[in-house]
């Protein structure tokens, strides 16, 4: 299955939709004000949300006094917002929106869910007004929680599905956003570094987190028989130990922002 064909259906999968925004918010959540200082987003801007999924950095700008719009390819990641922002259905890379009609673009960890995260940056260009900044967040390398699964995988020697696909750290390598930026006709801003301990409720809600609600970890657990679905599940809580706490899980947690400006 083609990665974009896998995000597509995974995304578009209500219960997935579901999942995520049920198990995901409080991990990711911590990132969001800090994205939102990164775009210098304040009262009065006009402030798109990409890949905005159940919506809260739309409504963290909202709250700042901003109109945010949502957009996602994903119906049901919409409909889980409800009618308190405009949404948008629509790709990435394909904005349905007019040239410079936008103060600022920000999206929180969307742009390695792209086929082609380079077109998304291009068109997050284009949409924004002259002076306007796109900051876009990715996981760093040291996101202890998104090795867990993988190196679970490994340690059984089971092989994952996973299609071609951009590398889950690829934009947290010094100087790779600010190429990136520069290639989408951005001059590129400051990368920051956003660092947190995610917590997680527990074991089972990890499991869910990444069992339910992801796409290619999702895919490479469903690959798996039932048997190495078992096997795994005791791989993975035993490599979750050593982030064991009295109220659950705690990681290490790092997001990069990659920002431009258009001139």
């Amino acid at each position: 299955m083609a990665f974009a064909r896998l995000e597509r259906e995974a995304w578009t999968d209500p219960g997935v939709a579901t999942a995520y925004a049920e198990l995901w918010r409080e991990f990711v959540e911590p990132a969001i004000p800090r994205l939102l200082d990164a775009a210098q987003v304040a009262a009065g801007d006009r402030v798109l949300d990409v890949a905005a999924g159940p919506g809260p950095v739309g409504r963290a700008a909202a709250a700042r006094g901003a109109e945010a719009l949502a957009l996602d390819f994903s119906w049901p990641m919409l409909q889980s917002i409800g009618p308190a922002l405009p949404r948008i259905q629509g790709d990435a890379g394909h904005l349905p929106l007019r040239d410079a009609s936008v103060d600022r673009v920000v999206s929180n960890l969307g742009l390695l869910h792209f086929p082609e995260p380079q077109r998304a940056l291009a068109e997050a260009a284009r949409v924004v007004r002259p002076g306007g900044v796109v900051a876009f967040s990715v996981w760093g390398a040291d996101a202890t929680a998104l090795g867990v699964v993988p190196a679970a995988l490994t340690s059984l020697g089971l092989t994952s599905p996973y299609p071609s696909a951009p590398g889950f750290f690829l934009f947290g390598e010094p100087g790779v956003f600010e190429a990136a930026m520069r290639s989408a006709g951005l001059v590129p801003l400051p990368t920051e570094r956003i660092s947190w301990n995610g917590t997680v409720r527990g074991f089972e809600a990890f499991w869910r987190m990444f069992r339910s609600g992801s796409a290619r970890t999702r895919a490479s657990i469903l690959a798996l028989s039932e048997g190495d679905q078992s096997r795994l599940r005791g791989e993975v809580t035993r490599q979750l130990e050593p982030y064991r706490t009295v109220d659950g899980l705690s990681f290490p947690t790092t997001v990069v922002v990659g920002r431009g400006r258009r001139p």
